[in-house]
């Protein structure tokens, strides 16, 4: 791509079209962007919110006007949609490269009527929360995109079995992160005695969005008083943010939990957590690949997690975590319980870990195939 790019007069005009900044997605797009090398390509965001990421977007930012309008449906989309007609044929970039649902529709109906002549798209998971309704859309305009980037090879099986958008036109590429080498906090003492966790007492840490019911954030909280009854000692931190955040608390208590587990919400210092942490969990539903695994392994932090989506292609089976079955918190605790006590075999874990993603997630490897993606559209091919 660097070479390629080095012989443009310019380098490619990309703007990304997204809802939103938050989520593991809206920071791993904003880390690619900050990874750009200066002959990448030339980057722009458009969203409909503001940026809820702990890290400002490293490329111009504009935040849509919300429509003047009733704001309901059809009527808003079709508000938007104009919208975004006038903001493309005003600036249109070489390249619109959008993300989820109506950003891909939008996308879709934008290069129908000839406002953009190249269209790129990202799926972040298996699309289990789509109904007839997104499908039925998705089917009508499936021949529209140039390229359909998938974040594992569990989510392009889904695009191309249930979006039947032609296989040459989709590509894997996992997510990455920054391999900047992770050193010992010197600090963590500080956060266990702000977290009142003491010295002796493992971790068991779970990052999480609590409003997206996929993350299956109550079947941790079922799975808390299995793991207690044999390893009392374990302290369970919680972090996320949501409106759904009253209703764990409420289960927590219900359960007899609420002394051992914290939630100390949104945090901007995250990776302490990880480096505090003994095991790291997720029991997702449905996954596309997650940030937070990746993040867990370049910590050195063996996972727990659950056998679905993208995790299988991250995670190594019996050498840098444990797969269990979704919605199971039996298995689930065992395999929690099975490595609290195991020392030597979580130092095992985590130093296979941090191999993995070291060989196999660094970003600047994402931001060569993103570039290479767009110098294809560019030449047609």
């Amino acid at each position: 791509m660097r070479r390629q790019a080095a012989r443009r007069e310019a380098p490619v005009k990309v703007t990304y079209l997204l809802s939103d900044l938050g989520g593991g997605t809206g920071h791993h797009l904003l880390d690619l962007l900050d990874s750009r090398g200066p002959a990448d390509w030339h980057a722009k965001i458009v969203s409909e919110v503001p940026s809820t990421s702990r890290m400002g977007p490293p490329v111009d930012h504009l935040v849509l006007d919300a429509p003047r309008g009733p704001a309901k449906y059809p009527i808003r989309q079709v508000l938007r949609y104009r919208q975004l007609e006038q903001l493309f044929r005003r600036d249109p970039p070489d390249i619109l490269h959008t993300y989820f649902f109506w950003s891909v529709l939008y996308g879709r109906l934008l290069k129908s009527r000839g406002v953009i002549s190249r269209l790129v798209e990202n799926r972040e998971d298996t699309g289990f929360d789509m109904g007839a309704h997104e499908h039925a859309w998705y089917a009508l305009t499936r021949n529209l995109p140039d390229r359909v980037i998938c974040v594992s090879g569990a989510v392009r099986n889904s695009v191309v079995d249930r979006e039947r958008i032609p296989g040459s036109r989709v590509e894997v590429i996992h997510n990455g992160i920054r391999l900047s080498e992770s050193r010992p906090d010197p600090r963590l003492s500080e956060l266990r005695e702000e977290l009142r966790i003491s010295a002796a007492s493992p971790v068991v840490l779970m990052v999480a969005n609590y409003d997206r019911p996929v993350k299956g954030v109550v079947h941790f909280l079922n799975s808390v008083p299995l793991i207690r009854r044999e390893s009392p000692e374990t302290r369970y931190i919680l972090i996320g943010h949501g409106r759904r955040e009253t209703e764990f608390r409420d289960r927590a208590k219900a359960l007899g939990i609420d002394d051992v587990l914290l939630m100390p919400g949104f945090r901007e210092d995250v990776h302490r957590f990880y480096e505090l942490a003994d095991v790291s969990v997720l029991t997702s539903l449905s996954e596309g690949l997650s940030i937070t695994i990746l993040e867990s392994m370049k910590h050195g932090v063996p996972v727990v997690v659950t056998e679905v989506g993208g995790n299988p292609e991250i995670v190594r089976q019996g050498r840098t975590g444990i797969l269990v079955p979704p919605a199971d918190p039996r298995r689930f605790a065992d395999a929690v319980v099975r490595l609290l006590r195991d020392p030597a075999l979580r130092a095992t874990f985590g130093r296979e870990a941090r191999r993995v993603i070291r060989e196999e997630y660094g970003l600047e490897r994402v931001v060569e195939r993103y570039g290479r993606i767009y110098e294809e559209v560019l030449r047609g091919n």
